[in-house]
Order: C-alpha cells, then sequence, then structure tokens
C-alpha cells in the first residue's frame, strides 16, 4: 500500500471511519505481532499486547497530528507496550523469586536454524533490533530512530556496526 493510501486511511480513521481501521489493521497486524514476539520471545503474549496496542490506537488516534507518521507510532506504542510488560514480568519474577531458580529465558534453538540466524543472535540487542526494523519490517532510518527515541545517526551508526558485525560472525561460522 502507497503511503499516500495510508495517510488517507489514517485520516478517515481519525474521522471514525471502521472500515478505514479494519484496512489499517490488516495491512500492519501481522508485521506489529512479529515485532512484538521478535521482543519478548514470546508468541502468545506478543499477539495480546498488539491487541491492546489497537485498542489504544483506537482510542488515541486522534492525537495524532501528522498522517505520515502513523507507522512509526504504530511501532514505538508497540515498543511502549513490550517495555511495560517486561517490567511487570520482572516484578512477578522478583516477587517469587523462591521458586526454584527462576530461570525462565529460553536459550535459542540451533538445531535446523539457518547461519543467519544464528550471526544474528550473537549481535547485541540494540544492533539485532535495528537491523530487524530495517531489514524485515522495511523501515527507514527515520522511521527506526523515532521508535527507538534515538537520533539518526545514532540508528545509522549501529545499523552500520550491525553490518559489519553480522558480515563477521557470517565467515566465522562459514
Amino acid at each position: 500500500m502507497q503511503q499516500a493510501q495510508l495517510d488517507l486511511l489514517v485520516l478517515a480513521m481519525q474521522a471514525g471511519d471502521k472500515r478505514a481501521f479494519s484496512l489499517l489493521y490488516q495491512h500492519y497486524h501481522r508485521d506489529l505481532r512479529r515485532f512484538a514476539a521478535y521482543l519478548l520471545h514470546n508468541p502468545a503474549a506478543a499477539e495480546d499486547l498488539v491487541q491492546n496496542v489497537w485498542l489504544k490506537v483506537s482510542q488515541r488516534i486522534n492525537r495524532l497530528q501528522d498522517p505520515q507518521v502513523f507507522t512509526s507510532w504504530l511501532y514505538r506504542a508497540v515498543r511502549w507496550q513490550v517495555l511495560d510488560y517486561q517490567k511487570q514480568a520482572a516484578q512477578r519474577k522478583h516477587q517469587s523469586i523462591d521458586d526454584s531458580d527462576g530461570f525462565t529465558e529460553s536459550e535459542p534453538d540451533d538445531s535446523g536454524s539457518s547461519d543467519l540466524t544464528r550471526a544474528m543472535t550473537l549481535l547485541k540487542d540494540d544492533e539485532r533490533l535495528v537491523l530487524q526494523l530495517h531489514y524485515l519490517h522495511e523501515l527507514e532510518l527515520v522511521q527506526i530512530a523515532l521508535i527507538l527515541d534515538i537520533p539518526i545517526g545514532t540508528v545509522k551508526s549501529r545499523l552500520h556496526r550491525a553490518r559489519k558485525q553480522l558480515q563477521q560472525q557470517l565467515q566465522t561460522i562459514n
């Protein structure tokens, strides 16, 4: 879908058009869910979290002044929801620290995974996130800067550093 079409749908949604909301939902939902699942490593929680984001979007769409930033606004909303979820999970974990060892984070499963996936897991989180947003979600550097709330120069340097590290990791693996 072209940016102009998306802008018109956002404006229609702001005017109360439910069909526009439905079309925007269909266009973005899968990518937002994938983004949240990547950040959380939990697809079920990601689905719930993204549903909450859509609820908030429907309630707060009129606060958005520029339809052109809708995409970064959505991704940023998902990112903040993930951070809130992780804070709550950490608090719950801290409260139940007397359970076994308390370690619930799963290690990446290398069986059957590609070299690229293995190399990606070796990158720093912030570098891996910038790569994912740029290449998998096809976001522009400006949008990534808005989502992560960092200067565009930082996005560029992280992307450059991540590419170099990824190249080195792939050479080491092969």
